[in-house]
């Protein structure tokens, strides 16, 4: 049975070197890996000693924690319906008489929408408080930033199309997106911002060389946006350090876009995450491989935050933006006619909608080694949920 355990934990740690895939499981036996010091020797005392003192009991680590996520399984997190202005019929093909001017629930094209990519890199120091050479206290503080792209639908991009209303009354007449654009894609960047966790690890069982442990973190951060990109036919365009409207319903200001928009706010969004783990370790020498499960729960929201297509706030050369026309047939030199402004896309925007984790359990495994057992640096990959990989180097003073 012994062979089979060290067999099973070797190759799984050696897999997660060859294959590297929010917040890490780490090593069950972490807390008592490490039980001498480079300042101040070790003493695991007796809890039941009444000689022992608290002084005794308790040791501190510091050391560097990086954790990669190289895509986190993703789903939006939105109502059923949309409100918009109602989708064109072929009746409305005809003079183009129904421009629409109040939104209607409509299915929401972004409901239950995967995301294709997540990414998500931190940077941070760690520390660690242990009792007993049993029990961890942790918390990490440090850095991080991200990365998101999906299809347009999951982001709720829409706008006007076949507009009779002429460009000298488009402005005032308070016009709602009725087409919604799901054959495109969206991305976007997020800045370096600071982060922190917290979380506790308990080794709670030990017969010879193995160690079954638990552990529970919550991880939290809120980066804005760097750069949004919406990469489509009909609309397509870039916004550095983008703004827009929260609880805002439609239709937009008609300066939403410009530089003379109000009542806007940065976009960013506010990541928290829980994680339950239940790992096994087993200590092979220096070498201590692990595999462990996790349940974890991820949130990514940005307030249903809207933000608009940029254009000027004035027409120059009768171009607001630079949407190209559909059919290829616009005729925007002409003015002051009906169906002017038809074949191009107008009043553009998209919504960055609340996500969350589409799985919540996943696999982890790694192995830490120790030196001197002084100080030690785990290696660790996550599957199913994520691909993730993870490193910790630390030392106990």
């Amino acid at each position: 049975m012994k062979r089979l355990l060290k067999s099973v934990l070797v190759f799984a740690a050696l897999g997660s070197a060859s294959s590297l895939q929010a917040l890490p499981v780490g090593n069950p036996a972490e807390p008592s890996l490490m039980i001498d010091g480079i300042l101040w020797e070790g003493f695991g005392g007796d809890p039941c000693d009444p000689c022992t003192t608290w002084c005794d009991a308790i040791s501190l680590r510091l050391g560097y924690y990086g954790d990669y996520v190289f895509d986190r399984v993703l789903k939006t997190d939105v109502n059923k319906e949309f409100e918009m202005g109602a989708a064109p019929t072929v009746a409305d093909t005809t003079g183009l008489q129904n421009d629409p001017t109040t939104t209607t629930p409509r299915p929401n094209p972004a409901y239950g929408k995967h995301f294709q990519d997540a990414e998500m890199f931190t940077n941070a120091a760690f520390m660690a408080l242990n009792i007993w050479d049993r029990f961890d206290v942790f918390c990490t503080l440090g850095a991080t930033n991200g990365y998101l792209k999906g299809n347009s639908a999951s982001f709720n991009l829409v706008g006007l199309f076949g507009t009779k209303t002429q460009a000298a009354q488009f402005n005032t007449a308070k016009l709602v997106p009725n087409v919604s654009l799901s054959q495109a894609v969206v991305e976007l960047y997020t800045d370096t911002a600071f982060a922190w966790s917290v979380g506790a690890r308990a080794a709670l069982w030990e017969c010879g060389c193995a160690t079954l442990g638990a552990s529970f973190q919550y991880a939290q951060s809120k980066p804005k946006v760097e750069e949004l990109n919406v990469l489509c036919n009909a609309a397509e365009f870039t916004i550095n350090k983008p703004k827009g409207y929260v609880d805002q319903a439609f239709p937009l200001d008609i300066t939403a876009g410009t530089e003379a928009a109000t009542g806007t706010k940065d976009a960013s969004i506010d990541y928290h995450e829980w994680q339950a783990s239940l790992a096994l370790s087993y200590r092979l020498n220096m070498f201590t491989p692990y595999i462990g499960v996790k349940w974890s729960r991820a949130s990514f929201d940005a307030d249903m935050i809207r933000i608009a297509q940029p254009k000027l706030a004035a027409a120059i050369l009768d171009v607001t933006t630079l949407n190209p026309t559909i059919a290829g047939k616009g005729d925007l030199v002409s003015g002051n006619a009906d169906n002017e402004l038809a074949d191009t896309m107008q009043i553009v925007s998209m919504q960055i909608n609340k996500m969350k984790s589409r799985k919540s359990c996943g696999l982890a495994v790694g192995t830490t080694i120790v030196d001197a057992d002084k100080y030690a640096v785990t290696v660790e990959t996550r599957l199913i949920d994520e691909r993730a990989a993870h490193v910790n180097a630390q030392f106990r003073f």
